[in-house]
């Protein structure tokens, strides 16, 4: 029986960065036909019952949901601390990731203040910092991500999401260290391409940026794992990253369904990378899951149309994430940071 381990939700589109490698705030320049412009996502945002709701039923279906909040910037959602506190009355597994731009400092001071506590915040950090000619919205994002990981005092569960491309593998070990010393999981994962207009979690058209299996890569595995470095999911993961590398990943999501991916909207795309089509008999929050908890039978059907449409294949990192816990369970303490979240 299909079990959904892990839940990606992008709660808004709205953002108050443009980081140069994400198109999902953005206007397509060559946008399909068919696809929906920013302006229906702004209109049609989910509202917090369509959340709530939404969580009941992937607690019936899964009491041991991961759900990972995304955006956008999922800070930009004034409803957030509501969503955070019922997850936190109900148990409910989750970490929210945030830009920590200095823009979103007093909203995430409001929701320290609305909240009794937060289970789990993932920042995005990546080794550009090291790389002096770098500038951009890329390189603020990643200075704050770091400066505020390290200083924050009430969190359990920190977590680093870092991007590695071709130019900053060089700097991959110092990163890593640097968030191990102040006690941050890394999650590392590679950049991905766009490889058609609807693989909307990417802006990336330059494979150059793409990053390969080398002497080099492995030699910073090497000292990572060598010194016990903190790596989230530690080295099943980044063996299954290496296999796919640069971009190869066929999840064979439409087979058995145990990662989705929930946008703005509150449709259910084919996956964190590609948005699929927009169709009236689209599969959305309201149906497909059944009042039993069970998935719709029309979920695969609808994954498999889309996969065999828009998929190019890619690296996504949470999918085999939620694959190695489908195989192995154990694996789940490993996915929540059991250990730090009991700590408290």
């Amino acid at each position: 029986m299909d079990k959904i381990r892990i839940v990606n939700w992008l709660l808004t589109r709205k953002c108050n960065l443009r980081c140069d490698y994400c198109a999902v705030v953005r206007n397509y320049k060559n946008k399909p036909p068919e696809y929906p412009d920013m302006k229906h996502y702004y209109e049609n945002e989910m509202s917090t019952k369509t959340v709530i709701e939404g969580l009941k039923k992937f607690k019936l279906h899964n009491p041991d949901c991961f759900h990972i909040f995304y955006g956008g910037e999922p800070l930009l959602r004034a409803d957030l601390s509501d969503i955070i506190n019922y997850c936190n009355e109900e148990d409910i597994h989750y970490t929210i990731i945030t830009n920590n731009s200095d823009e979103v400092q007093e909203r995430l001071t409001d929701l320290f203040l609305k909240t009794d506590y937060i289970k789990g915040l993932t920042s995005s950090v990546d080794p550009v910092i090291f790389d002096k000619n770098a500038n951009g919205d890329v390189v603020k994002k990643s200075t704050a991500g770091l400066k505020r990981l390290t200083e924050s005092k009430f969190i359990l569960d920190l977590v680093a999401e870092i991007t590695v491309t071709q130019d900053s593998v060089s700097n991959l070990y110092l990163l890593v260290k640097e968030l191990s010393d102040h006690s941050i999981s890394s999650s590392i994962t590679f950049v991905d391409i766009a490889k058609n207009p609807y693989y909307d979690f990417s802006n990336v058209h330059d494979q150059s940026l793409l990053v390969h299996p080398t002497a080099q890569l492995a030699e910073q595995f090497k000292k990572i794992f060598g010194d016990k470095l903190d790596v989230h999911m530690g080295k099943g993961i980044v063996k299954k990253i290496w296999d796919i590398l640069p971009s190869n990943l066929n999840c064979e999501i439409e087979k058995d369904v145990h990662n989705i991916t929930i946008d703005s909207d509150g449709s259910v795309r084919l996956c964190l990378r590609i948005r699929g089509t927009k169709t009236p008999e689209g599969i959305n929050l309201s149906n497909f899951l059944r009042k039993d908890g069970e998935l719709s039978p029309f979920l695969k059907l609808y994954l498999m149309r889309d996969k065999k449409a828009y998929c190019r294949k890619c690296n996504w990192t949470c999918v085999i994430m939620s694959e190695i816990i489908n195989k192995d369970y154990r694996q789940f303490g490993e996915l929540m940071h059991t250990k730090k979240r009991m700590s408290g």
